[in-house]
This record gives C-alpha cells, structure tokens and sequence, in this order.
C-alpha cells in the first residue's frame, strides 16, 4: 500500500514538475508583449507614442502586432543581439514622430565583414592561462567572450576562439568599448564579444 502511495507521489511530482519546466519554457519566448516588458526596464519613461518597431532593418507599425509576435518568435532568444530605443533627437534625424524601437538578432553576415571581425576579435585575445583556476591578471588584455549566449570562462576563451572556424560563426557582434563591469566581470573594460555560431 506504502508503495502506491509513493508512486503516486511520485507521478504527481513529476508532473508538476514537467507544469513547471514547461510553464518557464513558455515564459522565455520572445513575443511584443514581453519586447514591451523588456523596453519598459531598459526605459521606464517609454511612453509607447505611435510606436514603430525595426526589427532587423524592416519597420513595423505596433498594430502589426501578429507580425511582430511572428517575426520574434521565429527568431528568439537565442538569436538576441540588441534592444534600442531612438531618443528624440534621434527620431528627428529621420524625420519620425513615431517611438522607435529597434531589434537586432543575429543573421548569416556576410563573409567578408565576417571576416574582418573574426580576425580583429583573434588578436584581441592575448592572455596566456595555464589553468582553469587562474584568476584574471591585473593587467588583463582579453575582452569577455560569449559564444552561444554562454560565458567562456576567461582561462579559456583564447583555446574556444581557436577552436571556432569562419564556416562555423554565424554572427559576430564586438564591442571594443568598455561595458558594465557589474554585468560582465572585471575583463568587461576590455570590451565585449558576442559570436554566435552558424544553426545546426
């Protein structure tokens, strides 16, 4: 009898637990609505004022919102390069009354701009580690890398580099500015590399 009561336990754990997983899966899924959400934390004053949406180059009015939910969904987190909004002396350069927000995810760039990057981005790399538990020097020279959207671990960004070939990178965004050190780490003043690689 103890056991049909564990087993039963046990399926309603684990089916509450698959409610759950499910449930976060559903939640991370990039739609307007949560485009919205994320605009509002990057600018609380955003007023949403006859808003135009550039997502990747082509503009969409907010009554697209099918569209944009479809264009978002289609591309997603993962592809996620960058969320801006023009400012006002910004939208009066392109002669615009609308709100606009712009949308970057990461496509196929083209070779030779590839390239360039990938060789720029190789010799920014230039601190040699010899193991994995070696803190950043103090005089650290390397950008923060991301490849994938994950965090390549300072002692070995220079060996995933290497390992990376041009067939093999998708995208490519380098920011050889300084970035939020609270965000990014300590090498964050070095500049940040984001690289996606290409979709299997």
């Amino acid at each position: 009898m103890a056991d049909k009561a564990f087993i039963k336990m046990k399926f309603l754990l684990l089916t509450f637990f698959f409610c759950v997983t499910q449930a976060t899966l559903n939640a991370q899924q990039l739609d307007k609505r949560l485009l919205d959400e994320k605009v509002k934390l990057i600018d609380s004053t955003f007023r949403f004022k006859q808003t135009m949406y550039v997502i990747n180059g082509i503009p969409y009015s907010a009554a697209d919102s099918v569209t944009i939910d479809s264009v978002l969904l289609a591309n997603g987190f993962k592809y996620l390069v960058s969320i801006d909004i023009l400012k006002e002396a910004a939208r009066n350069l392109m002669h615009n009354n609308n709100d606009v927000i712009l949308v970057t995810f990461a496509y196929n760039q083209k070779l030779k701009r590839k390239r360039e990057l990938f060789r720029t981005v190789r010799q920014r790399f230039v601190d040699n580690y010899v193991s994995f538990s070696q803190h950043f020097f103090t005089d650290a020279k390397d950008p923060v890398l991301y490849i994938d959207n994950l965090l390549i671990h300072h002692t070995e960004a220079k060996e995933k580099l290497k390992g990376l070939t041009l067939k093999s990178v998708y995208y490519i965004d380098y920011n050889d500015k300084a970035v939020s050190t609270e965000h990014y780490g300590q090498n964050a003043k070095n500049g940040l590399v984001r690289i996606w690689t290409a979709p299997k």
